[in-house]
């Protein structure tokens, strides 16, 4: 390892230690929201399945083995997540170089950035599922240069992980497909490369289905996307005619509830941007929740309420479905093009508050941490964070738009004839994970800020690259150099 390599792990290693001390003085107590009970309650009550994946459930549970401490998860999830980061900074170095200005502008984004701490505090899969993705990605940048067999065993691997961490995983395979097209392996492994990762992920969803029917009647894969599916079509209702007629099976009631909704509240009553791209999921008199609650009402712990979403979630997919198809532009208008704006300056969510605004735990953290009381103490107002995070979503809106001008401009310009086949592919890759992050967004999934972490990372770090091969096109990475010598040197051009 480079000299200047191991100042940037040590102070890293002791910068993120000092940043952790300070930060767990102003918030002892880790952050909670909703999903964070479900996780936990997954444990409690011996669940195989639940609203979330339970891939970081059964992790919070092998953490427990060892220690009840919450400081302790804490700690391990900004390790973990750390780590990751560290290998994506030493592997862009390694790889691709950048001047030392580039190298201390990515060094302080990934290592003096208040994001990842609040991330880590969560007790969410957020921090894990990031790390893993964000080793995935690398692992793929570095199978442009050395494309060995193990760098498909380990993304098969860590795809599959990925997948029980959040379902958000399941477009990693069509990003692995770029991948694999563009590295140099011979045509059986390529294929062998793109089939793998399904032969995790489809498994895990026929298991998932199967404990779903044993649990509520019906094989879903996951109970929240009926949900979403409706709350997605309900965004256009009142600006369509619905011909109750056509309505499929078992959904003519739910029609008059949501027709009865827009009718009898009043505009100023239901503002869809208050909760963006989740209104009718978590507004409690927005359609959805009353309608469970006159069908199943008697809630007495984490099963029967799983039970509950189940039972409905096929009537809301249904419904759902049959709106979005019948009117599609409307769908484009009044959700998608919405949801699109929300995609570049992403709702805070989470980080607009600490622990939904209380300070006070629900009974499964006291349980789950072992806990005296349920009081949660920090230093800081709750809605301080609110302040740290309030340019963040601006902040991802200009790096989208600034990779997407540099990447038109590598492109169009053809600055890519200047550089290697290695960092051209390298840029394709992150083009494609961006695009497929973008669609799965937009179309599948509510956008918040902290869905956003890992692209976040990527604009920044290729942002910076391809600026530097921009501003210096005959500009190469120099792989091997020596104390002090300069990270670049003039190469050929249209270099293979």
């Amino acid at each position: 390892m480079l000299q200047a390599h191991k100042r940037y792990l040590w102070i890293a290693l002791a910068g993120g230690l000092l940043q952790f001390i300070i930060f767990k003085i102003l918030y002892p107590f880790p952050d909670f929201i909703s999903d964070s009970y479900s996780y936990m309650d997954t444990n409690l009550y011996h669940m195989t399945v639940n609203l979330w994946p339970i891939g970081y459930s059964r992790f919070i549970a092998l953490v427990r083995l060892f220690t009840p401490s919450h400081t302790v998860l804490v700690l391990l999830q900004y390790m973990i997540l750390e780590a990751a980061l560290l290998y994506f900074f030493f592997s862009l170095l390694r790889l691709y170089g950048l001047p030392r200005w580039g190298q201390r502008v990515l060094f302080i984004f990934l290592f003096f950035n208040p994001l990842f701490l609040y991330l880590a505090n969560c007790v969410l899969s957020d921090a894990l599922f990031c790390a893993v993705s964000l080793v995935i990605l690398t692992l793929y940048l570095r199978m442009f240069r050395q494309p060995r067999i193990s760098h498909i065993v380990v993304t098969t691997l860590l795809i599959g992980l990925a997948f029980t961490i959040r379902y958000t995983a399941i477009y990693y395979p069509l990003t692995g497909i770029v991948a694999l097209l563009l590295a140099a392996y011979r045509w059986p492994l390529k294929i062998a490369g793109i089939v793998a990762p399904w032969a995790l992920i489809v498994p895990f969803i026929l298991y998932t289905q199967q404990q779903t029917k044993a649990a509520t009647g019906t094989a879903e894969f996951s109970v929240f996307g009926g949900w979403q599916i409706a709350n997605n079509a309900l965004y256009m209702y009142e600006h369509i005619e619905v011909d109750t007629t056509q309505l499929p099976p078992g959904t003519l009631e739910l029609d008059r509830m949501a027709r009865r909704y827009f009718r009898e509240v009043p505009p100023e009553q239901r503002v869809l941007a208050d909760i963006e791209g989740t209104f009718f999921i978590k507004m409690p008199n927005a359609i959805l929740k009353p309608y469970m609650l006159a069908r199943y009402h008697n809630f007495v712990d984490a099963p029967t309420h799983f039970r509950a979403w189940g039972a409905v979630s096929p009537v809301y997919k249904a419904y759902g479905t049959h709106l979005i198809k019948q009117h599609p532009f409307a769908f484009a208008r009044y959700y998608l093009w919405p949801n699109t704006k929300n995609y570049f300056l992403p709702y805070l969510e989470k980080f607009g508050f600490y622990n939904i605004g209380m300070r006070r735990m629900f009974g499964a953290a006291v349980v789950w941490f072992q806990l005296d009381s349920d009081e949660v103490r920090l230093l800081p107002s709750i809605y301080f964070q609110g302040y740290v995070f309030a340019l963040y979503p601006l902040f991802f809106m200009v790096m989208n738009v600034y990779f997407a001008g540099c990447f038109l401009f590598f492109c169009l310009g053809g600055k890519w004839r200047n550089n290697s086949r290695l960092f051209n592919a390298a840029v394709l890759l992150t083009a494609a994970f961006l695009f497929l992050n973008f669609c799965f967004s937009v179309f599948a999934t509510p956008v918040v800020l902290r869905y956003q972490v890992v692209p976040m990372v990527l604009l920044v770090g290729f942002s910076l690259l391809l600026t530097v091969r921009i501003l210096l096109p005959a500009a190469e990475p120099q792989t091997h150099v020596s104390p002090g010598q300069p990270p670049y040197r003039s190469v050929p051009a249209h270099t293979p």
